[in-house]
């Protein structure tokens, strides 16, 4: 897509070092990127939601305002927090111009009373990174449910999609990437 661009992956909260180590190998092979790790930053207590034992996912984003990247470089939050958004009872991820986060606590197999699976884990988290990746960049929903960019209401949604543009999508991805145009705000 553009050699030049670069995917931040930042670590909200502790988050095990091979997801990040899974992300850091799958995204350059989607978007032709460099990915680097940036430091820890801590989930923020007061996004917490006791009675609802979630975290704000728009406040959490909120908080990378303090992060300024290089030009070209798209900042990812991955956190292992559960997360939510206002009318939503839970969010996979949320996204707004140059900025993604995404959670892994509902993408675990064993959220769902299954037996841990590495291999369904990985495609769930690069799903639904390239997915807010894509709306950082620009692109909307799609309506076709095999296109990573069609909305996830359950995991099912997740796992059928996968990580792949539909020929739609990717030309659309490409011309966004050409003239650097990022997202209004996007879940």
């Amino acid at each position: 897509m553009n050699p030049g661009l670069q995917i931040a992956l930042i670590p909200v909260g502790e988050v095990d070092q091979a997801l990040l180590s899974m992300l850091e190998e799958d995204l350059p092979g989607i978007f032709t990127a460099e990915v680097e790790v940036y430091p820890l930053m801590p989930l923020c207590p007061e996004r917490f939601v006791k009675d609802r034992g979630q975290y704000l996912a728009d406040g959490l984003l909120d908080g990378f305002s303090s992060i300024v990247p290089l030009a070209g470089t798209l900042l990812l939050g991955i956190t292992e927090a559960d997360l939510f958004s206002p009318g939503m009872n839970f969010i996979f991820g949320i996204a707004n111009r140059g900025r993604a986060l995404i959670s892994s606590y509902r993408l675990r197999p064993e959220f769902f009373g299954q037996d841990p699976n590495p291999g369904v884990f990985r495609r769930r988290i690069l799903t639904e990174a390239v997915h807010e990746l894509g709306h950082a960049i620009g692109l909307a929903h799609c309506e076709y449910p095999g296109c990573v960019m069609y909305f996830s209401n359950w995991i099912g949604d997740t796992d059928r999609k996968g990580p792949g543009f539909c020929f739609r999508c990717a030309r659309a991805l490409e011309r966004l990437m050409v003239t650097g145009i990022m997202a209004q705000d996007e879940k």
